[in-house]
């Protein structure tokens, strides 16, 4: 993941300083240490992997001894690796990465997407169980988590395919998946071309 989105980056499809400008202040990172970060990735863009402090700051408007307390700072907390790698002419030469905060960005999002599925699990149990007017066992508690994390059904298609369940007065989860799964097969069929000739065309379209 950290490599796609450094992949993104470098493409320019992603901004660094925009990631940067919104997160910092979840990862325990200052004003300065964010711009700090964001100075250190144009170095790495510009492909100068040694860090001048004079220049450094220079860009931060910072003293030199302001400076190194800041990247200590940073390296202390993981955001800065600064190394020996062995160069060209056999000599060792300073380089340094700063992916440490992408890695902090996906385990963010990663712990955003789990706690809205949790609150999007907790939501449909309710409903059912409201509306069933029975609890869910653990059986029909897995169930609900495959709808959730694996096939992604929306509230409103649970909402109908339960509506439909008690109108047929046949209200075991199981038969409200069979639902849910008709209603996919529906919507497949209907957004299927139904004029082979068409489809045909469309193929044509990539081989030229």
């Amino acid at each position: 993941m950290k490599s796609v989105l450094k992949t993104l980056i470098k493409e320019g499809i992603l901004d660094y300083k925009a990631l940067v400008l919104k997160y910092y202040h979840k990862f325990d990172l200052s004003e300065q240490e964010a711009i700090a970060l964001i100075k250190l990735n144009t170095l790495l863009e510009e492909k100068q992997r040694i860090i001048k402090p004079s220049k450094f700051a220079q860009w931060l408007s910072l003293s030199c001894k302001e400076t190194e307390e800041l990247l200590n700072g940073l390296m202390a907390k993981g955001y800065l690796n600064i190394t020996l790698v062995e160069a060209e002419n056999g000599k060792e030469t300073e380089t340094f990465t700063i992916d440490y905060f992408l890695t902090k960005v996906i385990s963010h999002l990663q712990r955003a997407g789990e706690e809205a599925s949790d609150d999007d699990i907790a939501k449909v149990v309710s409903y059912l169980e409201n509306t069933l007017q029975k609890p869910l066992n653990a059986l029909d508690l897995e169930l609900v988590k495959k709808w959730i994390h694996d096939e992604e059904y929306s509230m409103s298609m649970i909402e109908d395919a339960t509506m439909n369940a008690l109108k047929r007065k046949r209200t075991s989860l199981k038969y409200i998946d069979h639902l849910l799964l008709n209603q996919l097969q529906d919507v497949s069929s209907s957004t299927r071309p139904k004029n082979e000739d068409a489809l045909k065309d469309f193929h044509k379209l990539w081989e030229e």
